[in-house]
């Protein structure tokens, strides 16, 4: 082997490494809201999923079906849902084709909420846009969405493997 084969290889192994390092940075910078002096991080992200799934007006989710949409055990969204309706922001109503299943949904308040963290992370975003311009943010778009996609494939196959 040369020297400059030598270069190469160690070349791509420090810019894989340096990609690795880059996406582990991303999951320190890459939660959907800064944190909040009312709710954990497990909390927000609960209420924002719920308003996701339950506009104001509709009549709620399951908590079996969140628990699925969340990827987490019945359990621990019910420890989550119990806080947040102490909070004000959840509230549990008994489903009128169902009477044993109990929905959930977020409350005015949780909905407000949700507006006003969506409001400070959308501002953030903007500045991110602004300091990198259209053309950079439209690359970023497109290769972290392709990077996601290749990703997904290794999470895909673990979730496979029995």
């Amino acid at each position: 082997m040369t020297t400059d084969n030598n270069n190469t290889d160690m070349n791509i192994d420090n810019i894989t490494k340096e990609l690795a390092l880059v996406f582990g940075q991303l999951k320190r910078v890459g939660h959907i809201f800064s944190p909040s002096k009312d709710l954990r991080q497990s909390e927000s992200n609960l209420l924002v999923h719920l308003t996701y799934l339950c506009p104001l007006g509709t009549n709620g989710i399951k908590v079996s079906e969140l628990s699925k949409q969340l990827k987490i055990t019945s359990a621990a969204v019910t420890h989550v849902i119990q806080s947040l309706e102490q909070k004000g922001y959840i509230a549990r109503t008994v489903d009128p084709s169902d009477r044993r299943s109990i929905l959930v949904t977020a409350t005015e308040n949780g909905h407000d909420f949700v507006e006003a963290r969506e409001k400070e992370l959308f501002d953030r975003f903007q500045h991110l846009r602004e300091h990198l311009g259209t053309d950079d943010v439209r690359q970023l778009i497109r290769i972290l969405t392709k990077s996601i996609r290749f990703l997904s494939t290794y999470q895909d196959r673990d979730e496979a493997k029995p």
